[in-house]
């Protein structure tokens, strides 16, 4: 009896901040029904949400130092030919996934065809028509960033010089007079937000070149090195606020929404439709993907990162989990920190599974709502755009909305009836952000396990690696040999 009691403490104990995190989630969920029923004004959501902030402000100001020291000591420690191939596979799992989710959505509103019973009067929207064009340019752009400190806090885009202007427009058989907006100009601006894909791509430089300096190299590689440890011990503090801001911000997000029932019961089908293709990859697709490379149990991996997972779904966005992640796939599941500290940052930025499975699925709801012929050529025309502009989607909140606008208007369908769509935005923002994050951890996954020859070969080269292997799952762990040896029980001890 004894023993059993104990053996429960030390689950208990174990699992303390999961279940933790899934109370606070609890207790936001009954806090934001209870502000909501109370008419809430601004002042009063933004002090249910103001604890959120905090949190989300200190796991924020550790996204940048933990990518550029993690990235750069990670491809520090492995060869040009190592490197490329876990760049090329992580690459390659990534489009793949994104062509997918866009196959999915698309057949699944095509078979469900949500728009046929939410077909509704249009509002207008004072919508810039962006060009599809402008995506991929500022994608290139961004990439070989000009300037590393101010890659840090903001980004490059295309900004438009506009005019105004009335058109008569029929939608639903009726004429509507609506506002566009069209473009007389264009101007490159800088936008504030993290130039997260620029950041990884020069520290992947950075790491290579320490490689290839050998000795000389060793001090640059040590200070980052000893870097991406100081900040793993202190968000593994951090992590422990997670419960209280998780329930801040899911308390804001419930209690700001208005007209939850009248919406639902008009977009219930185009909302089942999305809910769909996002339980088909995190229920079916991705544990299916991880039991077939590792022959165990996919919902125990999942379990351990649940986590990043609640992170992600309070927060919207896949970049804030990013030190969670690191901290939970080296830790408990023992993945190679030279592959995942290379290649979650690299999901982070460009793999958008869920966010594919969204934009294909309004782009055909909001073709269906206007009475547009949705063909085959239609469709494909849809996967291929919503493939490539996924790349350029940014990991912030409310995103994807704004590239279904932009390919509607390279559909040459008017973009108002993609107001229909904020409706249950945040909700759906959450479910696709957490369908990306399961399709990225699996990503981490998939890389180690196509590149474990490399990886051994690598170990075998580099005097400086210590390679302990796990006879249970036979994934590797290296670590630098000057230092102590890595171990679950040791990285907790970090921590």
């Amino acid at each position: 009896m004894a023993v059993g009691k104990e053996k429960c403490l030390e689950i208990l104990k174990a699992n303390l901040l999961v279940l933790l995190i899934l109370v606070g989630a609890a207790v936001g969920f009954i806090i934001g029904v209870v502000v909501r029923n109370t008419n809430p004004t601004d002042s009063t959501l933004m002090w249910v949400g103001i604890l959120g902030e905090i949190y989300l402000n200190m796991l924020k100001m550790m996204i940048v130092p933990l990518i550029v020291a993690s990235v750069i000591t990670g491809t520090a420690t492995l060869d040009p030919k190592s490197n490329g191939k876990i760049s090329l596979v992580s690459l390659g799992y990534i489009m793949s996934t994104n062509f997918l989710g866009c196959l999915v959505g698309s057949m699944l509103c095509v078979i469900i065809r949500p728009g046929e019973i939410a077909k509704t009067e249009v509002k207008a929207l004072n919508s810039v028509p962006l060009e599809t064009e402008d995506i991929f340019a500022d994608l290139l752009r961004n990439i070989f960033p000009d300037n590393l400190i101010s890659a840090t806090f903001r980004k490059t885009i295309t900004s438009y010089d506009t005019e105004k202007y009335k058109a008569n427009v029929t939608i639903n058989g009726t004429m509507v007079e609506v506002i566009k907006t069209m473009v007389t100009g264009k101007d490159l601006s800088i936008a504030n937000s993290t130039n997260i894909l620029g950041i990884l791509i020069a520290s992947a430089v950075f790491g290579i070149a320490t490689a290839s300096t050998k000795e000389i190299g060793q001090p640059f590689f040590k200070f980052f090195y000893a870097a991406t440890e100081i900040i793993l011990v202190i968000l593994g503090k951090l992590i422990w606020f997670t419960p209280i801001g998780v329930a801040s911000l899911i308390g804001k997000t419930i209690g700001g929404t208005k007209n939850l029932e009248d919406d639902f019961s008009r977009l219930g089908l185009y909302i089942a439709t999305q809910m769909i293709g996002y339980l088909l990859f995190m229920m079916v697709a991705v544990p299916l993907t991880y039991f077939i490379l590792m022959k165990m149990n996919p919902f125990r991996f999942l379990f351990t990162v649940i986590h990043a997972f609640i992170i992600v779904f309070a927060t919207s966005s896949t970049a804030i989990a990013i030190p969670e992640s690191i901290r939970q796939l080296e830790g408990p599941n023992k993945l190679d920190r030279r592959v995942t500290r290379f290649v979650i940052p690299l999901c982070a930025a460009i793999g958008r599974c869920g966010s594919c499975i969204y934009i294909s699925i309004s782009c055909l709801f909001v073709m269906q709502i206007t009475d547009q012929e949705v063909d085959a050529a239609s469709v494909i025309l849809v996967i291929i755009l919503t493939t490539f502009s996924s790349l350029a989607i940014p990991s912030v909140t409310g995103a994807s909305l704004i590239t279904v606008i932009i390919l509607l208007t390279a559909l040459n369908i008017p973009p108002e009836a993609a107001a229909l769509l904020y409706s249950f935005e945040w909700f759906l923002d959450r479910m696709r952000s957490i369908t990306n994050y399961s399709v990225q951890v699996t990503c981490v996954v998939f890389t180690q396990r196509m590149c474990l020859s490399s990886l051994k070969t690598c170990n075998k080269d580099d005097k400086t690696l210590d390679v302990l292997n796990d006879k249970e799952n036979g994934i590797q762990i290296a670590e630098m040999v000057d230092d102590e040896k890595y171990s679950e029980e040791t990285f907790n001890q970090r921590l």
